[in-house]
């Protein structure tokens, strides 16, 4: 028998019909990535399927699903190997038959003679070259084909087959194995001598980092290799054109030839440009001087897989072998990576410079910033040592930046009612609590208090660790003062020392209270001197404002359990409880008395001639402003008479509960019928003249009386529980006609309503949320406005029903700030966006001192808790120019537009938005 060797076997793919099936391979191997490298190898073959198996067991599961042609395994394998593979296979009749290849490692003989005893076809060590694996399966294919075809009685044995192919598989290693070592054996050799050069010139291009350092290197490492006399290097410059890097001192005295090729090298691609011969011969020519005959020049482009950088230019001395070839492209492609790094060092250099000094300019500016900003700005690192504490922290607490620096922060800064808070609040940072505002009053280094509020926030590392914390403080001392001479100036006369209008008001709404509970009747009685003005006159505004000093000074003493205030310049007010009507006028004569006697001033006595008019309520009216209607309706019946006169509103009791009858009905007739509409009153801002929101002022369009203003009913409407319904229809309103607008393409500002005391419920975040989502309206087209009395009476409830209003997207606005409460530690917790300065105000601030110096405050505290301020009842341009110098930052009143139905609100929009004094009155 002769054993045909792998060297013998043709290495065309074994033959094989298109039209017949492929030849279905299993591979069986545990590593991957061998795996896919020999399924690459065997699917470049015509003719070859690949599955490939993890180990074993998905072998003989990869065999029952469909039987393979050719089985190739790895030995060594987890669960179930190679050998047992084979042996599982060859113990099966129904798949002995199938050609089993194992893949042995090299000097593993023991693994081969159990192959063997495994029934294996044949065996390939690894390493495999890819020639070495085709011809071996050539060999088995052709075995089991022709096996096939011959008759039983002539098929040789398998165990003869295998010791064929052992010895085959043995012999042809061999001679393999000889060939290889011998061409190893070489190639390690010029492999030593290449990477001696290759490694000193890396090495020497590694220190330098500059383009001509790297080129200077270059030729210096190149005049050691005997293949090269001259060299020189060329790079593009910035226009693109070449120019000479570095050269030695031949080539140096002819740079102008060595640029003229650096174009024509660009395009030679990885191969360069040679020429033989003379100089004058070929392109490369030009590198070498005029009249010299040189053996060789080489040109080799300086390239990178990103850009084309220049040219190495060499003289060689005779023709070049190819692997001397390849060691001069090993130097240029390392040549090229350093100037690459080279250029991209000094970029990167370059960026450095700029990143740096634009970090240390914003390093600037936010010291700046921080060291000149009023707010207390304190920097600690996780530990809780000081590293940053600016100015205002330096004021505010009494230590010195240079001496609260590096200390632990709960040594500079301490709570007054409990020195070790700051201490726990360190303490407790590693859970992840850290409260993010800290509110109280805070011990300074020489023993003062501070009202300071500081909010903390977590300043993190990339992976979540905490960094520094950073603290920021408002010192609030002052504006704690401010608050008590705000709440003082807001609700006292400072001339005569007595509750102003805006005390009585709340006053009123208690005694009202008082009235009901005990069914008795509240007199409402307004004084005025007739005496006054001819006093002025003859003495003297001094004169006046003694006397209404010594009028202030009576009333406390005669008011007792009586309200008493100063309503106006020349009106006082004395608010009586009394069971009947008789009371009440006794009240008055008594009160009469006790003004009407003689005053002395500069030592005379003079008579001042008090009138009362009294309203009764609630005969005469519910509402406050209803109540000073008919107070001064009185007051002027009282004047009318002789001397010392007072005067009831209305006699008749009768009739008063009539109307009041009547209007209810009405109302309630006017919530059904629609009657109610809304009319808008644009709000300017005063810097650019836009209209920037508008304010829904209810209107009922009685069908008898006309327009009736809200001040007429809303009273009622409050007393009869009309006040929710009609709240709800007027929100419902304003979201309809604000999506009306948007239909229109109109560009829509926010629209205000007011919301009633009885309005703000639980009931009122559902309430919005649904008209809101029933309308499609972004909420942040829709302000609400709250009187300040309103959202006082119930602090907490007003707390979390404004904080899920606001949490909604809702503007919200203090209505009539200055009029109720003023409570400012309330109001700066309180997430509201603006402030509305009251009418009554505004009313008389080109006159009257105490106006303008509130609104002065308003305006100032207001910015201070960065609210906007909106001014109401702006009528001419003597009130919109102080407001205009206090800062108010939004207006609105008829010296720009009354309020005005819904179709002519959109013509302003319509018409650009913009409003100049009387432009909406028109």
């Amino acid at each position: 028998m002769t054993i045909t060797h792998e060297r013998d076997l043709p290495h065309d793919p074994l033959p094989h019909d298109p039209a017949a099936d492929p030849v279905d391979i299993l591979v069986v191997e545990d590593n991957p990535a061998q795996a896919r490298q020999l399924a690459r190898l065997l699917r470049a073959e015509p003719g070859y399927a690949v599955r490939v198996a993890a180990d074993g067991h998905a072998a003989l599961e990869a065999v029952q699903r469909r039987r393979p042609d050719l089985v190739i395994s790895d030995i060594a394998m987890p669960r179930m190997d190679g050998l047992t593979l084979c042996r599982t296979l060859k113990a099966d009749p129904a798949r002995a038959a199938i050609p089993v290849l194992l893949l042995a490692r090299a000097g593993t003989l023991h693994d081969i003679v159990r192959g063997l005893d495994a029934g294996a076809d044949g065996f390939v060590r690894k390493p495999y070259g890819p020639d070495q694996l085709r011809a071996r399966l050539r060999r088995i294919l052709v075995e089991g084909r022709d096996g096939a075809a011959a008759p039983a009685p002539e098929v040789m044995a398998a165990e003869r087959r295998q010791a064929y192919g052992l010895l085959a598989s043995t012999y042809d290693d061999a001679l393999r194995t000889n060939a290889a070592l011998a061409d190893r054996q070489a190639g390690l050799e010029r492999s030593c001598r290449t990477l001696g050069v290759l490694g000193a010139i890396a090495g020497a291009l590694n220190e330098a980092v500059t383009e001509q350092a790297v080129a200077q290197v270059a030729l210096e490492q190149l005049a050691r290799l005997p293949l090269c006399s001259a060299a020189a290097v060329s790079v593009f410059g910035p226009d693109g054109e070449p120019r000479l890097m570095a050269a030695d001192a031949i080539v140096a005295a002819h740079q102008g030839g060595i640029a003229g090729t650096v174009g024509s090298v660009a395009g030679a691609g990885a191969e360069g440009c040679r020429s033989q011969g003379r100089s004058g011969a070929g392109c490369g020519s030009a590198c070498l001087p005029v009249g010299q005959a040189w053996d060789s020049c080489l040109c080799l482009p300086l390239a990178t897989a990103e850009s084309n950088i220049g040219t190495l230019h060499l003289r060689t001395e005779g023709e070049l072998a190819a692997d001397e070839t390849a060691l001069l492209e090993n130097v240029a492609r390392q040549l090229a990576l350093a100037l690459e790094r080279a250029r991209l060092y000094t970029r990167l250099e370059t960026l450095v410079v700029e990143r740096t000094e634009a970090l240390r300019s914003e390093r600037n500016r936010l010291s700046a910033m921080v060291e000149t900003t009023a707010a207390l700005v304190l920097l600690t690192d996780a530990q809780g040592r000081i590293v940053m504490f600016n100015r205002a922290c330096e004021e505010a607490l009494g230590w010195r930046a240079q001496d609260a620096i590096g200390r632990p922060c709960w040594e500079v800064v301490q709570r007054a009612d409990d020195r070790s808070a700051v201490r726990r609040m360190f303490e407790d940072l590693p859970g992840g609590h850290l409260p993010a505002r800290l509110q109280g009053e805070w011990r300074t280094r020489d023993g003062r208090t501070r009202s300071i509020i500081w909010r903390n926030t977590r300043i993190e590392r990339a992976d979540g660790s905490l960094e520094y914390v950073l603290g920021t403080g408002i010192d609030a001392t002052e504006l704690r003062g401010a608050e008590e001479r705000l709440r003082y100036i807001s609700n006292f006369d400072t001339l005569t020392g007595l509750p102003n209008r805006l005390l009585l008001r709340e006053r009123m709404r208690q005694m009202k209270e008082q009235a009901r509970a005990g069914g008795q009747l509240l007199g409402f009685m307004l004084l005025r001197f007739a005496r006054m003005g001819l006093i002025r006159e003859t003495l003297g505004p001094l004169a006046e404002q003694a006397l209404y000093q010594q009028v202030g000074a009576r009333l406390r003493e005669i008011g007792g359990a009586d309200a008493v205030a100063r309503f106006s310049d020349g009106g006082f007010v004395l608010a009586a409880l009394r069971p009947t009507s008789e009371g009440l006028a006794a009240a008055a004569r008594r009160l009469l008395a006790a003004l009407g006697a003689p005053y002395a001033h500069e030592g005379e006595e003079l008579h001042l001639d008090p009138s009362v008019g009294i309203a009764v309520f609630p005969n005469d009216g519910l509402r406050y402003d209803g109540l000073v209607r008919c107070a001064e309706a009185a007051l002027r019946q009282a004047f009318d008479g002789v001397g010392q006169r007072y005067a009831f509103y209305r006699p008749e009791l009768n009739q008063g509960a009539n109307d009041r009858f009547k209007m209810e009905n009405g109302l309630r007739r006017a919530v059904d019928r629609g009657e109610l509409v809304l009319h808008y009153q644009p709000q300017v801002d005063l810097a650019s003249g836009a209209i920037v929101g508008a304010e829904a002022l209810l209107r009922w369009n009685h069908p008898e009386r006309g327009l009736v203003y809200p001040g007429c009913f809303i009273g009622l409407a409050e007393e009869s529980g009309l006040i929710l319904p009609i709240g709800a229809s007027a929100l419902m309103s304003a979201c309809a006609q604000i999506r009306e607008w948007q239909q229109a393409g109109l560009p829509v500002v926010p629209v205000s309503v007011n919301l009633s005391a009885h309005q703000f419920s639980d009931q009122i975040v559902s309430t919005v949320k649904s008209i809101l989502d029933a309308y499609g309206v972004d909420p942040c087209l829709l302000e609400l406005e709250l009187t300040e009395s309103a959202s006082m009476a119930d602090a907490g409830k007003s707390f979390e029903l404004l904080g899920q209003l606001k949490a909604m997207g809702i503007r919200l606005a203090i209505d009539d700030f200055g009029t109720g409460y003023s409570n400012l530690n309330y109001l700066k917790r309180f997430p509201v966006d603006k402030l509305k300065l009251d009418k009554s105000f505004v009313d008389d601030i080109e006159n009257n001192a105490d106006d303008l110096a509130i609104s002065r405050a308003v305006i100032g505290m207001a910015h201070g808790l960065r609210l906007t301020v909106v001014a109401e009842g702006v009528e001419n341009a003597g009130q919109l120019g102080l407001l205009t110098e206090l800062g108010c930052d939004l207006v609105q009143g008829y010296h720009f537009s009354r309020p005005v139905p819904a179709e002519d609100f959109a013509r302003m929009l319509r018409e650009g938005g913009r409003l100049g004094p009387g432009a909406g009155n028109a």
